[in-house]
């Protein structure tokens, strides 16, 4: 008989940071009782520090702390680090770093996973989509090798996970976010139908607008990436005000595909991840929640 066990969540990604736009169903969920785990593939010392900083010794250790932190104000366990060294992009990327994500045979990454997985158990995995959003190549590797660890984990029987997930972005979301930030951007000149989701594909929508505050403060944690401390969000100086009021929308709401399954899908949209899962220690969506289920 399969023991039905406590609701968990496990979302791979690649850099500190990266979970910023997804806290607020990482938040809600971990509030109804839902294991959260945040594994990150690097520790993102191949960024450029904000200059707000100064000289950073170990830019790489810094960052760690501030997903840390960022983690805890999230309201999630602390995360798990594959320490995979940060490839960097285009001309700065890191081609001759053996140990560069993008350069790790995907097998070894995808073995590092699926141990994750054999130890976390979660029923549901999170991971990018396969264009790793912006196409940044450490996105793209930890999503290939997420993607085929899900599958491979078959071998644990009834304690594999059962649904895959995919971030995404809706289409006018992107290009909002596209003409907002035009010209000092991480997406200026990625073609919106290409690196985001038409609304009929979304499987799980989230409505996190009541966990802004909660979001921003966890982005005030990465001040090394995004320059903005806790302070600055209540009187954000122009610059700061500029690129907070670009990424709201894309804050507001959460977006997911569905990569995988394990069982049927018995509707569409689902309310959330676990729709249709045996689980315990788990509050569904009720009148009063944000709402899970609607693109």
């Amino acid at each position: 008989m399969t023991r039905i066990r406590r609701a968990s969540l496990l979302i791979v990604l690649a850099h500190p940071d990266d979970e910023i736009f997804h806290g607020g169903v990482l938040a809600h969920l971990s509030e109804r009782g839902v294991r959260v785990t945040l594994a990150c593939a690097t520790d993102g010392e191949a960024g450029k520090p904000h200059p707000s900083v100064g000289p950073v010794d170990d830019l790489g250790a810094l960052r760690v702390e501030e997903l840390r932190l960022s983690c805890a104000r999230l309201g999630i366990e602390e995360p798990l680090l594959l320490r995979f060294h940060d490839s960097a992009r285009k001309e700065r990327q890191r081609h001759d770093d053996p140990h560069a994500l993008a350069n790790v045979d995907m097998l070894d990454v995808e073995a590092a996973i699926r141990g994750i997985i054999a130890d976390v158990k979660p029923h549901v995995v999170v991971t990018f989509e396969p264009h790793g959003w912006y196409y940044h190549p450490d996105h793209v590797a930890i999503q290939r090798a997420t993607t085929a660890a899900f599958f491979s984990s078959s071998v644990m029987g009834s304690e594999a996970p059962e649904r895959l997930f995919y971030t995404t972005m809706l289409r006018d979301v992107f290009r909002g976010l596209a003409d907002a930030s035009r010209g000092r951007g991480i997406i200026d000149g990625l073609d919106p139908d290409v690196f985001s989701t038409a609304p009929e594909m979304i499987a799980v929508s989230f409505d996190a607008s009541p966990y802004l505050d909660r979001k921003f403060s966890a982005l005030a944690a990465h001040r090394s990436a995004f320059g903005v401390t806790s302070e600055m969000l209540k009187s954000p100086p122009p610059a700061a005000a500029q690129m907070l009021q670009a990424f709201r929308p894309v804050l507001e709401r959460e977006v997911f595909l569905l990569g995988g399954a394990r069982g049927p899908v018995r509707r569409w949209p689902l309310q959330d991840f676990f729709d249709g899962l045996e689980t315990t220690k788990w509050t569904p969506k009720t009148e009063a929640s944000p709402d899970l289920g609607r693109a």
